[in-house]
């Protein structure tokens, strides 16, 4: 009887703390010219570089997250010329808790955002144990 009882207790435990733990699956690939990925709760992000000319945000959900909406063309990071996802990862990587300055095109005009300490490293490594991607 105490076997039933202690496994009662545990499926219930696991069906009250799904709800939970919903948002926390992280579906990601990436390549040398590509980073994808999507969480459960909505976000996404789509990042490609095919022509070698900057970091083309094709997907972000939602749109104008950490600043970047869809079609931007990411051209710098802190003044470092980024032409490949590799670049913007490697420097994110190298950065993953500094602030950083996004040098990009949108709609043919060249501006910058400014992203949060730690914002570029979560925005490019999402962290499903956070509860949704970036840490948002």
């Amino acid at each position: 009887m105490r076997h039933i009882a202690l496994s009662a207790a545990f499926a219930l435990a696991a069906a009250l703390a799904a709800p939970a733990h919903a948002g926390w699956y992280v579906s990601m690939h990436g390549t040398a010219e590509s980073l994808t990925w999507k969480g459960a709760n909505g976000q996404a992000l789509d990042l490609s570089s095919k022509d070698g000319n900057g970091v083309v945000v094709a997907t972000i959900a939602p749109d104008g997250r950490d600043g970047l909406h869809e079609g931007d063309c990411i051209t710098a990071v802190d003044g470092h010329s980024v032409a490949h996802v590799k670049d913007l990862v490697t420097y994110a990587n190298a950065h993953m808790q500094d602030p950083v300055k996004l040098t990009l095109e949108r709609r043919g005009h060249a501006m910058d955002v400014a992203l949060a300490a730690g914002k570029l490293g979560a925005l490019v490594h999402p962290h499903p144990w956070s509860g949704s991607p970036g840490h948002h």
